[in-house]
């Protein structure tokens, strides 16, 4: 499951499209298929819709959205790892 804001290496992706231009694939930080996939399937970049240049990948609205939320911070342990008491 994906969380409401940018992981680290989202984040990372995010600023790097922030230009807003079109750009390939080879020149995005190296990116594995899972994150990208993640990216894409919550709608914070899309992949050009044009066959002839099918590598090529835009920040969306959604993205810049995410991109600015803050990341929360957490004091001390995290909650997944919180006692039950």
């Amino acid at each position: 499951m994906t969380k409401p804001y940018p992981t680290y290496r989202q984040r990372e992706v995010l600023q790097f499209l922030m230009q807003g231009d079109w750009v390939p694939i080879l020149k995005l930080i190296p990116v594995g298929d899972k994150l990208l996939g993640n990216l894409l399937q919550v709608g914070w970049i899309e992949r050009s819709p044009d066959l002839n240049t099918g590598d090529l990948y835009r920040i969306t609205e959604a993205g810049r959205i995410a991109f600015r939320m803050p990341v929360p911070v957490w004091k001390g342990r995290t909650p997944s790892r919180a006692d039950p008491s």
